[in-house]
């Protein structure tokens, strides 16, 4: 017992010297992008400065370790594999142009350029991503809207190599902040009398319950892990193609629901619902001093697919291994990427012919920014005149075309900065989206 109590104390230990180092190697690279791909039908893309502008106040990382700290590797158990994450990083430098004379001092001719791309990176370097469970189940109750059978169940992440390690430290660095006031409440009198230990509230970001550093399932060199709660992998990117099961049988009564669950009424439900929480997860960061800094489709997890279902839909914000400090600039990188995704939810969830390459963020990005250069006027002029597009624009316009004016304030924000900082914050816009969604499901 003495022996695996001093094991466990190197292990915690260990942890904590692996994260310090590997943040020092984070703040040495200037920039980085990085393209990531899941095994099978899993992928991801990444783009972020890698640079820290600063760390977590002091008093929310002290809050913050009691309820997030060194876990054991003894205390999870690995179910299967769920893929690999693998990346790589590109370096930017600076390099004057090169100039190379003739004999009479005139230039003959110039090399290129102006910035150089270091894109070797460190090729051992990547993420495995594991679905397991705690070998004894925590004692306390389920977070609001969990099921029993999710009790548990956890996702590990191993980060191997020293890029890859730089994610997780800055991962576990943007918890302490994102998690400083998840404290688990207990409402009893002073008699000892009451419900006791309340369940943990439901947040719009996956938690992170514990990191330690063990040895990997298939090499002796130590990685670093993360354990996140498990919310499945249905990512909002692949929500567009998810078959519907139409032949389920509806409602008779009451006349209301039935009108509800008529597949368009049902599919506009649902992508509202979405859009409101992508929003509300987003708001959740920033009002933590955290910039996501990797914002797209595949970084937000929703808990059903099932149109006829959007009352139960839980969106989750994952992926804080490129986040940042919240400043005017990195909110509004992440107000603008937030954009992309959410223009591409709408028109490839509501376009007649489903998601195509037409409705893709990068051909939207396209439409929106280099054809019409945000002009909003132009942009709904050119969208309504596309007999694909009828329902989605029919979406927008819905509630006075109030939809229309929240990406336009997105995709402008920047335009929208004043000396202070952004006009636009993801939180009204929260509110404003929630407004509309329950004003439209009433009438």
């Amino acid at each position: 017992a003495t022996r695996a109590r001093q094991s466990a104390r190197a292990t915690r230990g260990l942890a904590r010297t692996m994260f310090a180092s590997s943040n020092a190697r984070a703040s040495s690279s200037a920039a980085a992008r990085a393209t990531t791909s899941w095994s099978s039908t899993l992928t991801l893309t990444l783009s972020t400065s890698a640079t820290r502008r600063g760390r977590a106040a002091p008093r929310a990382s002290r809050l913050a370790r009691a309820a997030l700290d060194a876990a054991d590797a003894d205390d999870f158990e690995i179910a299967q594999k769920l893929g690999t994450v693998t990346f790589r990083v590109e370096r930017e430098r600076d390099s004057a142009f090169t100039w190379r004379t003739a004999a009479d001092g005139s230039a003959e001719s110039a090399s290129l350029t102006s910035r150089d791309v270091d894109a070797r990176g460190d090729d051992a370097s990547c993420v495995n991503l594991y679905a397991g469970r705690y070998v004894h189940a925590p004692a306390e109750p389920l977070g609001i809207g969990r099921a029993e059978a999710d009790r548990g169940a956890v996702m590990l992440k191993e980060y191997k190599g020293r890029e890859a390690a730089a994610l997780a430290e800055t991962e576990v660095r943007a918890y302490e902040r994102l998690l400083f006031d998840d404290d688990v409440e207990i409402d009893v009198d002073r008699y000892g009398r009451g419900p006791g230990m309340l369940p943990k509230r439901n947040l719009p970001i996956a938690r992170l319950v514990g990191y330690f550093a063990s040895k990997g399932v298939d090499s002796e060199a130590t990685s670093l892990w993360t354990v996140q709660e498990w919310h499945g992998l249905r990512r909002l990117s692949e929500y567009p193609r998810a078959r519907q099961d139409v032949n389920s049988a509806v409602k008779f009564w009451p006349p209301v629901q039935r009108v509800a669950d008529e597949p368009k009424l049902a599919r506009a439900r649902f992508v509202r619902k979405a859009f409101e929480g992508c929003i509300k997860s987003v708001w959740y960061a920033h009002e933590r001093g955290v910039a996501h800094g990797a914002l797209d489709a595949s970084t937000f997890l929703c808990s059903t697919f099932v149109d006829r279902s959007a009352d139960d839909l839980e969106v989750k914000l994952i992926n804080f291994g490129c986040s940042t400090l919240c400043t005017p600039e990195s909110v509004v990188i992440d107000l603008k990427a937030l954009a992309v995704t959410l223009t591409e939810l709408v028109f490839s969830a509501l376009s007649s012919r489903g998601p195509s390459e037409s409705t893709s963020a990068e051909a939207l990005r396209r439409v929106f920014v280099d054809i019409h250069e945000l002009d909003f006027k132009r942009i709904r002029e050119y969208c309504e005149e596309e007999p694909d597009w009828v329902e989605a624009c029919d979406f927008l316009v819905d509630g006075g075309g109030e939809y229309w004016e929240v990406l336009r304030e997105l995709w402008q924000a920047k335009e929208l900065e004043d000396s202070i900082g952004v006009t636009t914050n993801a939180g009204d816009l929260a509110l404003r989206a929630e407004y509309l969604r329950e004003l439209l499901e009433r009438y």
